[in-house]
């Protein structure tokens, strides 16, 4: 007679199996329609001009045309720019991390409300503050030395910079989240057995090597993507970027989506340095797994007045140059000459709607961004093809610019097979597509930590893969599920390539009216209407931020009769 629990045994491998191919066919779905089809139809025409029509016949003419046509030049300039700029993001990032996570600093909480806010800034503003900071009609026309000091960040340097203040908040989120979930015992360890300073600081590193990893390809690959900045700075000092470059191609007339197309092959070759460091990070990950039964978090530092005080002027010092040189040229160009209340009225009530239909359209994309991140963070922790091929995408999907995708989506939805065009459903489907990498590098590093073991401990309670999910994994995933949720929503609010090109017509969302605002050159009245944007989402992701703290206490809380 065969034994029940041998036949059991037997059968768990390939039940295990068949349900890790059951869970990643929804995500192979959602990311064929996102990138697979869209972007695979027109990176395509780079080899194949003559797709769309039905001409199969092979030519490297665009990637002649793209290379020839000022190509190299922008892509150098795009590599240097986004390497310095991850390079300057890292530490700064992991260094506010440390401080909010790790410190008893008073004034601690607002570092991470200082990264919200930057997050919320749009590139182009940061680009046109420091554009009316050298502007010769700016706040130093009368001070030519300081004048030209700042002129010099209207070139590379403010392009670095603008770029490195934009990547700040990835890399500060990816290390955060990390951080909350260190264990005291390695440290501890390490001071037993009598460990230098400096080599318990390496361990340390090595633990957070994951997060930091994810955070620099992160910011890399959103640099190496921007947009705005390349089309403000880049543009008005002559430095072009490889997506100002492809937005040219795309707004040629006629259209060269060939030539595009080539130039976006170029532009994922650039993340190629990033993703080798990412899967080096990824290997090294099983030995950052300290999430588990006996997780103890680390004491806080205690920091003296001496010790704070530097880092207390270099956080002042951070916060005048990200944020208070932007808000004061808006607030100078908003409300700096003769405000007409009554105008600026009419003109908040118009972009109300535009806020509504933006919220709405955030709320849904970042939900579904959320639940799929979580799965593609779990994929790409996973050993195996899957992982390797999930990480890969991600990385590529980083790097393509928003307008790439935008006249992708336009181009295949637009189709026989596919008529999506002109529906708030497709511009969702491009808000996730966009969102959907940054957030999941912002899961990957807490998801990496959690230890294989609280699942086994689950089922060894009696507890369903679906009741230790609900009840053991997502509750310790709480703080970071929220944040990604949070970062979606806040990514796509003032997305602008995108929102331009597949809004359906009647529903101009937040960045579309803020651009419309700025037509005939009303400058003045376009800094209003981006102060009161920025004004309502930070109101919202106040409340977002209380509502998930309140969730996540309530949640916590035992339930009656619990004696546990």
């Amino acid at each position: 007679m065969t034994n029940p629990g041998a036949r059991r045994a037997a059968f768990t491998p390939r039940a295990a199996a068949l349900l890790s191919r059951l869970a990643a066919t929804p995500l192979l779905l959602a990311a064929l329609a996102l990138w697979g089809w869209p972007l695979g139809g027109f990176l395509l025409q780079a080899w194949l001009p003559g797709l769309l029509h039905g001409r199969l016949e092979p030519s490297l003419g665009a990637f002649a045309q793209a290379w020839s046509g000022g190509g190299a030049q922008a892509l150098g300039n795009t590599w240097l720019a986004a390497a310095a700029a991850s390079l300057l993001a890292l530490p700064v990032g992991a260094w506010l991390a440390w401080l909010r996570e790790r410190t008893l600093l008073a004034w601690r909480s607002w570092i991470e409300a200082g990264v919200w806010l930057l997050l919320v800034m749009p590139g182009y503003f940061i680009a046109s503050g420091w554009m009316l900071l050298a502007a010769p009609v700016g706040p130093f026309a009368h001070w030519p030395a300081a004048l030209g000091a700042t002129q010099t960040l209207l070139g590379p340097p403010g392009i670095t910079l603008s770029l490195a203040f934009k990547a700040l908040p990835y890399t500060f989120l990816a290390v955060q989240l990390s951080l909350r979930g260190v264990s005291a015992a390695p440290q501890e360890a390490a001071r037993v057995l009598g460990l230098r300073r400096h080599q318990r600081l390496l361990l340390a590193v090595a633990a957070l090597l994951p997060a930091l990893a994810a955070g620099f390809a992160a910011a890399f690959a959103e640099s190496a993507s921007d947009f705005a900045i390349a089309a403000t700075l880049g543009a008005s000092s002559g430095t072009v970027m490889a997506t100002y470059a492809i937005e040219q191609s795309v707004a040629a007339m006629p259209v060269n989506f060939a030539a595009a197309a080539a130039a976006s092959w170029m532009l994922l070759a650039l993340v190629v340095p990033a993703l080798a460091l990412q899967s080096l990070a990824r290997r090294r990950a099983a030995g950052a797994r300290s999430v588990g039964p006996r997780h103890r978090p680390p004491p806080a530092v205690v920091l003296g007045t001496r010790r704070a005080a530097p880092h207390a002027c270099a956080a002042a010092a951070l916060a005048v140059l990200a944020l208070g040189v932007p808000l004061a040229s808006a607030a100078t160009l908003a409300f700096g000459g003769r405000v007409h209340g009554g105008n600026f009225l009419q003109a908040a009530a118009q972009v109300l709607p535009a806020f509504g239909y933006s919220l709405r359209m955030a709320v849904l994309a970042a939900s579904v961004t959320t639940v799929l991140a979580w799965a593609a963070a779990r994929a790409v922790g996973a050993p195996g093809r899957l992982g390797r091929a999930v990480d890969l995408g991600l990385v590529a999907a980083m790097a393509l610019p928003g307008i790439v995708l935008a006249a992708a989506y336009v181009q295949m939805y637009n189709l026989p097979l596919t008529p999506w065009y002109g529906g708030s459903g497709l511009l969702a489907m491009a808000y996730v597509a966009l969102a959907l990498p940054a957030a999941t590098r912002v899961l990957q590093g807490p998801v990496a930590q959690l230890h294989g073991s609280l699942g086994e401990a689950a089922r060894v309670h009696g507890m369903s893969r679906l009741q230790a999910l609900l009840h053991v994994e997502w509750p310790l995933l709480a703080p970071a599920l929220g944040a990604a949720w949070l970062l979606a929503a806040l990514h796509v609010a003032f997305e602008l390539p995108a929102s331009q090109l597949l809004y359906p017509a009647g529903h101009a969302p937040l960045a579309v009216a803020l651009l419309d605002a700025a037509s005939g050159f009303q400058l003045r009245l376009q800094a209003q209407l981006q102060l009161l944007g920025m004004a309502l989402l930070l109101g919202f992701a106040a409340l977002a931020r209380w509502s998930f703290g309140r969730a996540r206490r309530r949640f916590a809380r035992p339930a009656p009769g619990d004696h546990r």
